[in-house]
């Protein structure tokens, strides 16, 4: 407990003297001035990082909570992990932590499998030591002084060295140098994400809080812990949105003033498609809730796709039938990309071309864009229409392109139709072939295509059910073909 002790002294005088520049404290509710935000961006590392002390929304309180009872609740995967790894740590006279999600829900007593850990020493050689003793696949990333391990029974390990981030341009890939795990913590995007479990013996069980995260974990608060910290990640934006709604938190007041500055002021055109990308999948693999809807309209994160959205008042009822149908199909087994689903009720107006170079596979591509190409088939799906009609308009469809039109169409016709193809029509094939036709004495030729078109049209339209049947309706064809 001692060590604990000593080390937050150690840190608190560090960074007491760095926060006492004479930027600190400015308003978030005044808008950053733009030679402001070119000063911060244009300076040298150095001189980043002390401009981002300097405006810390932040005060520096340590406190440290025991927790070595619930950790015995643990599973005995996870102990063993954390033992060997402080234990290591210990032998290897570095310090090693849990931090990130896992700490946060430890204290909301919710189960998180991502297991983010912090060390103070050379990641590489304690990544090859640690991933030797666990058993592990690891790799390691020399730029960014990061690291993973991969076990065999399923848990994987995200490492990085305590480090300091220099952002050379707003969005842009940070460029990385190890320091003191004060300055790793402040890079951090929220309070309740800074908090540090303890591994090593002496310390185990023990939580570290240095800037009050299990203060706003009880109160239920997103805090970012300096004015720049949207500016230099807008991706935080994603994540941040997706905290709340998932945890049921709300902005503070300072850091929702910096999200909305950061949508109005900041440089999207140089933000890695990708790392957005990475960042709506997580958002879309859960629930489009009327509460991410709302937010959504208040902050427009698909500004950072530099793409203007509007979060219309229908997107309330289609995401309402989406879900039921979502949970409907799955529960039949449909394979059916869920979070690319979502995401494409939201981009009804975008074609294929203006996604062409997000570094999607074709696939994916057809389907976030599928809406605006498909949905001229709504008006000639609004009639009755025979099964053989219905399934050549919808041929070549995706499940999720005839769900997306589904829960677009509004209209009951349109749905009756859509339903029947997917419920009825999607996977219904025959069981013969042109194998079967040519032991029945037809010749190889484009008879044995045609024969076999009007016994699946006889399938679809209910006439025949079975394999026995199929076959007898093809020798009666055949005998006309005669």
């Amino acid at each position: 407990m001692e060590i604990q002790r000593k080390l937050l002294k150690t840190h608190y005088r560090k960074l007491k003297g760095i926060k006492s520049l004479p930027l600190k404290n400015v308003s978030p509710e005044i808008p950053i001035r733009s030679d402001l935000l070119s000063a911060y961006y244009d300076s040298k590392p150095y001189h980043q990082c002390l401009n981002r002390y300097g405006n810390s929304l932040v005060d520096l309180r340590p406190e440290i909570i025991g927790l070595s009872r619930e950790m015995n609740n643990f599973p005995r995967e996870v102990i063993n992990i954390f033992r060997v790894t402080g234990k290591l740590a210990e032998k290897y006279q570095i310090e090693a932590y849990v931090t990130g999600g896992f700490v946060r829900d430890l204290l909301l007593r919710r189960n998180n499998k991502d297991l983010d850990l912090v060390i103070t020493g050379d990641l590489e050689n304690f990544i090859r030591a640690l991933a030797d003793r666990l058993g592990g696949e690891w790799s390691y990333n020399r730029e960014f002084h990061t690291g993973n391990i991969q076990l065999s029974t399923g848990f994987n390990l995200d490492l990085a060295e305590s480090r300091r981030e220099y952002y050379p341009r707003s969005g842009a890939l940070p460029e990385v140098e190890p320091a003191d795990l004060l300055e790793d913590l402040f890079r951090r995007d929220f309070t309740v994400n800074t908090l540090l479990l303890v591994l090593k013996p002496d310390g185990w069980g023990r939580i570290l809080d240095f800037f009050q995260g299990s203060k706003d974990v009880e109160r239920g608060l997103l805090r970012v812990l300096h004015r720049f910290s949207f500016l230099d990640d807008p991706t935080r934006i994603i994540r941040g949105i997706r905290l709340a709604v998932g945890l049921g938190f709300a902005f503070a007041r300072e850091t929702k003033a910096l999200l909305k500055e950061a949508l109005t002021v900041a440089d999207f055109s140089i933000l890695s498609t990708s790392r957005v990308l990475k960042e709506l999948r997580l958002l879309f693999a859960d629930r489009v809730t009327p509460g991410l809807l709302r937010m959504m309209q208040e902050f427009p994160l698909f500004k950072l796709l530099n793409l203007e959205i509007e979060i219309k008042a229908d997107f309330f009822r289609q995401f309402k039938e989406l879900e039921a149908y979502l949970e409907y199909f799955q529960e039949k087994n449909y394979n059916i990309k869920v979070w690319l689903l979502r995401m494409a009720v939201f981009l009804e107006d975008i074609h294929k071309q203006e996604i062409e170079e997000w570094g999607l596979s074709a696939l994916n591509q057809r389907i976030l864009s599928s809406y605006a190409r498909n949905r001229g088939i709504l008006s000639r799906l609004n009639r009755e229409l025979d099964p053989v009609e219905l399934v050549k308009l919808l041929k070549g469809l995706t499940t999720e392109e005839i769900i997306l039109l589904l829960v677009k169409s509004g209209k009951g016709k349109i749905k009756e139709n859509l339903l029947y193809h997917l419920e009825e029509l999607a996977d219904r094939e025959i069981e013969i072939n042109g194998f079967d036709l040519q032991e029945m004495g037809l010749k190889p030729g484009p008879e044995i295509k045609d024969i076999l078109q009007k016994v699946y049209h006889a399938k679809l339209r209910g006439e025949l059910k079975n394999r026995r049947e199929e076959l007898a309706f093809a020798e009666k064809l055949i005998k006309r073909w005669e």
